[in-house]
């Protein structure tokens, strides 16, 4: 039995707290993300540590202060290495111990530093911002990468940028690769499977570099030797560079546990992203409540009603969240969120606060319909609490899941949500039935478009832009190249950008983050453009899989048509008993390379390896994953009971809203430029 996520990130953590002691603490915002999920601010509180701030040139430490942590999720160079020196500089510390989770290894640009040379360096420079050789200066690589969402899931917040590249993102690769090289020709380029490692950003190849190594740190503690296995170019450029990664072929030849780690753009289905059909009512609050500020993968809880502070105080309030908040005990309070239907959830949630309630002896109305849970009676047996903040702090998992909960129930979208589902029925039945003497599934958002665009007022519409984006995506995710007339695509787009024009003053963030701050028709059109170059790579990402070419289930005459998330088409595929090939996972085995070496008569006898071969299998979705998808995946599993542990990972939790950005607005080429 391997250790959980959660084990692996209290040993991390665990690790720097033995440091703190009467220190203040400076945190970049990815390791306080990695923090928050790991249990919070208490690993530092019960530590003794004076004061946390953030890690940033406009913060300093007075006179009285003479021991600084640094916590950090990237290299010691360029920024990192400025922002260090203007907060030590202007600071009176004589002690300073600095973490980073980027290994020596990567510190420069050839991969190839002395761990001791590089840190004695850095070290020496610290020193000199101290103003005194005699002080004391510690710099310590510390792998932190995964935080546990539940048991069997996780998501790794320093990497949450990280998002496949995609088709249309080529073009701007080779210009940006010509231009950094001077070099005028090159062998041609111009599909995406065309693209190398070498011919990525300089700060994108250090990302994956660095999520390569996170990869290969939580194997080592997991105490497990790889095969890797990719589907999707992105993935495909990960696997290649954990596989060459040093210290990761080190850790293959001295352990014997053997895992499977499955890499998997999220680009290849959209679709399960974007859909408002979820299974799971942590997705629903994902979907439905604001994001936490700061953060990519929480949500705000509203937790007014359990204090006595009146709603015109509420800036003083901070907000709840999702996230742990004891790292005491494995948390397994969103465990009904993600692995439960969105009913049972509800009811799962209720019958866990009512218990919690009578066990402290709370004077309970059980008034209410059996079987039926509502908001109001879960806020009003939160409510019971109000000002107990002994009891507050010992169940605020629990209370925090609960408001969370009735704020999801009662949130004013319900029915815009519920006409979305609709709409994307109408979608997939269309599409799959593929009759030419129906309106096709883009002549009839087309007519839901117009409609809305009579209408005068915004509080009349049904739908609003970002909706019809999210339908728009949706659509060219599960459609193929043919489905489609090219004259009906062109008068979408042509509707789209009229849409616009008509709402130019009162355009939601995302839809002027697309088109930017100034809305005139050339302008839009230039960018809808672009968008549908984005939707084109969407619709043709598939096209070149065998088995995993189409997520849509056409249904028949008994049932009607679905969509199949691509997570569920592969573990289907490897938990069948028939051992079918798998012609779309590439294969990047360490042990295969080691077959090929031994001679091809003993290779042919032992077969190509197969991701259900080992006793771990690790999913993980460059891109981010929605807790549906994990409940789909488990689903399978209990169902087929294989002989393998499943780990299910993302770089983070999706949400409608994040995974648009990500397609639309995020340069996710150059991300990471400093």
């Amino acid at each position: 039995m391997h250790k959980s996520i959660w084990d692996i990130s209290q040993e991390w953590w665990k690790t720097v707290t033995l440091k703190v002691k009467n220190a203040i603490v400076f945190m970049d915002s990815n390791m306080a993300e990695l923090l928050h999920w790991s249990g919070g601010i208490e690993h530092l509180l019960s530590a003794d540590v004076v004061d946390i701030r953030e890690f940033s040139s406009f913060e300093a430490a007075g006179e009285s202060y003479k021991k600084g942590v640094f916590i950090v999720s990237s290299a010691l160079t360029d920024v990192t290495s400025e922002i260090l020196c203007d907060i030590i500089s202007h600071s009176h510390f004589q002690y300073v111990l600095i973490f980073t989770t980027t290994s020596p290894l990567l510190h420069s640009s050839s991969g190839e530093s002395d761990s001791d040379t590089v840190f004695e360096e850095m070290e020496e420079k610290v020193l000199e911002w101290l103003g005194n050789m005699n002080y004391t200066v510690e710099i310590t690589h510390i792998p932190m990468f995964a935080a546990e969402v539940c048991p069997g899931m996780f998501i790794t917040p320093t990497f949450s940028k990280l998002f496949p590249i995609m088709a249309s993102d080529v073009k701007q690769i080779v210009y940006q690769y010509r231009s950094s090289h001077h070099l005028k020709d090159t062998k041609q380029i111009e599909r995406l499977k065309d693209i190398e490692f070498i011919h990525l950003p300089n700060s994108l190849q250090k990302q994956i570099k660095m999520f390569a190594s996170g990869l290969h740190a939580m194997l080592q503690c997991l105490d497990v030797r790889e095969d890797v296995y990719s589907i999707g170019h992105m993935s495909h450029l990960v696997a290649t560079e954990l596989d060459v990664y040093p210290p990761a072929r080190a850790r293959r030849k001295s352990v014997q546990n053997r895992a499977s780690l499955v890499l998997i753009d999220r680009t290849l289905d959209v679709a399960s992203a974007v859909t408002y059909q979820v299974d799971s009512l942590l997705d629903k609050m994902m979907n439905t409540l604001s994001q936490l500020p700061g953060h990519s993968s929480d949500r705000t809880v509203n937790l007014q009603c359990l204090s006595h502070v009146c709603s015109s105080s509420l800036p003083v309030l901070l907000p709840g969240s999702l996230a742990p908040t004891h790292c005491l005990a494995q948390p397994t309070h969103l465990i009904p969120l993600v692995m439960k239907k969105q009913k049972e959830a509800i009811m799962d949630v209720n019958r866990k606060l009512v218990e919690t309630a009578s066990a402290e002896k709370l004077p309970l109305n059980l008034a209410g319909r059996p079987g039926r849970v509502t908001a109001e009676q879960i806020e009003s047996t939160v409510t019971l609490f109000k000002g107990k903040y002994s009891l507050i702090k010992k169940h605020l998992d629990l209370l925090q899941t609960s408001l969370a909960t009735s704020q999801c129930m009662k949130h004013p979208s319900a029915g815009q949500h519920d006409m979305m589902v609709m709409t994307e029925k109408n979608l997939m039945q269309t599409i799959a039935d593929n009759d030419e003497s129906a309106p096709s599934a883009t002549a009839i958002l087309s007519k839901l478009m117009l409609q809305e665009m009579q209408k005068s007022r915004m509080d009349e519409k049904a739908l609003t832009l970002d909706d019809m984006l999210c339908l728009i995506t949706y659509m060219y995710s599960i459609m193929e190249e043919s489905d489609e007339d090219e004259n009906e695509e062109t008068l979408l787009r042509e509707k789209f950008i009229e849409w616009i024009l008509q709402e130019s003053e009162n355009l939601s963030p995302l839809v002027k983050q697309i088109v930017g701050e100034k809305v005139t028709e050339s302008i839009v059109t230039d960018q809808i453009e672009n968008v549908w170059q984005r939707l084109e790579d969407i619709r043709t990402v598939r096209d070149e899989l065998q088995h995993f070419r189409s997520v849509l289930d056409p249904g028949d005459a008994m049932t009607p048509a679905s969509v199949k998330s691509l997570l569920r088409l592969v573990i289907e595929k490897i938990v069948d008993p028939a051992k079918p090939d798998l012609p779309d996972i590439e294969c990047k085995s360490g042990g295969f390379k080691d077959l090929l070496k031994s001679g091809f008569g003993f290779f042919k006898s032992s077969g190509k390896p197969r991701p259900g071969d080992s006793p771990l299998l690790i999913l993980f979705v460059i891109g981010g994953l929605t807790a549906s998808e994990v409940k789909q995946i488990r689903d399978v599993i209990d169902k087929a009971k294989p002989s393998f542990e499943v780990l299910i990972g993302s770089t983070r939790l999706s949400s409608i809203s994040s995974c648009l950005e990500s397609i639309f607005i995020s340069d996710n080429v150059n991300t990471f430029d400093q």
